[in-house]
């Protein structure tokens, strides 16, 4: 039996909002906290994070996510989305989940969707708190060298600068996210980290799997990538998702607190 529960925090004056999922019995328990993707939502696309969030409640585990500033239910424009403004909430979202009665502060783990891989990358790298582990699905680390390059998702950012916006799937994307990429160190921030972490990336994903395999010389013996054969960048096929799911909730299970005392 899993509960699920409306999540709010504050993060620079925004309000966020989001869902935690919690298993039966008493907490508090051991919280993984989901990072959505570029342009997603909380519930992730096919609601592949709600699917991961009853995964994890079957075996002990609550789950937290929530909507990055201008993405869902969350306060704040879409227009003013950088990396940097997102890892800065990010780091005030996590100190609230831990500050919660429900969650054992001791026992978090972080997994990340596409860009949401990038920003939980760099948050476990740079936050005071004793993570567990960190899971990492089709990291969109190609988003700095592809903006560097003048295009987002291979179209043209010219429009920042004739119309003033980029049009991303119907919404307003402003030069903040352009601007910040520009000197994004994806792989020099995310080396701080120094806990055990996994990797789940496609062979049919449009982010080349290079990108996951040079987290690999940034962690070394502390990772391990798992390329699953035909799965795309959302995971939306069955046995795919099936493996990205188990394999998940796997790894988050070896590495808790409370495996470690049964």
């Amino acid at each position: 039996m899993i509960t699920v529960t409306p999540f709010e925090a504050l993060a620079e004056g925004i309000r966020l909002r989001g869902a935690q999922y919690l298993p039966a019995g008493p907490g508090p328990f051991p919280t993984a906290v989901l990072f959505h993707g570029f342009g997603a939502s909380h519930v992730e696309f096919s609601s592949v994070f709600v699917a991961l969030a009853r995964r994890l409640a079957e075996a002990g585990f609550a789950a937290v996510a929530y909507d990055r500033a201008g993405h869902g239910e969350s306060d704040g424009e879409f227009y003013d989305t950088s990396v940097s403004r997102d890892v800065r909430h990010a780091h005030q979202v996590l100190a609230a989940i831990a500050d919660l009665d429900t969650v054992d502060a001791h026992d978090l783990h972080l997994v990340g969707m596409s860009l949401g891989a990038v920003i939980a990358s760099v948050v476990a790298a740079e936050t005071d708190l004793a993570l567990r582990s960190l899971t990492l699905w089709s990291t969109a680390a190609v988003f700095a060298d592809e903006i560097r390059g003048g295009t987002l998702q291979g179209r043209s950012l010219d429009t920042l600068d004739t119309e003033g916006y980029f049009d991303f799937l119907g919404m307003r994307l402003g030069p903040a996210m352009r601007d910040d990429a520009l000197t994004f160190d994806v792989y020099g921030r995310a080396s701080g980290y120094a806990g055990p972490a996994r990797l789940l990336h496609g062979t049919d994903d449009f982010v080349p799997v290079g990108y996951a395999e040079r987290y690999l010389d940034v962690y070394g013996e502390r990772a391990d990538l798992i390329v699953v054969d035909g799965a795309d960048h959302g995971w939306a096929q069955v046995p795919q998702r099936d493996i990205l799911l188990s394999r998940t909730t796997e790894f988050i299970r070896d590495h808790s607190r409370r495996t470690e005392t049964e």
